[in-house]
């Protein structure tokens, strides 16, 4: 079995949900980059992630 960095992981994830119509953007994904290196706690990016919704 292959190894498979996160940074690959993270591609194969955003290809596959474009596939299905979900489109995210550039600070989102680098929201999803910063929680997985630790940079942010997971708390800190549903925080996020649900205020920008609710400006929407």
């Amino acid at each position: 079995m292959q190894n498979v960095t996160t940074e690959k992981a993270l591609k194969n994830q955003l290809a596959s949900v474009s596939m299905e119509g979900f489109r995210f953007s550039a600070k989102e994904i680098d929201n999803v980059k910063r929680c997985l290196s630790g940079e942010l706690t997971f708390q800190q990016f549903k925080d996020k992630l649900v205020s920008g919704t609710r400006r929407k």
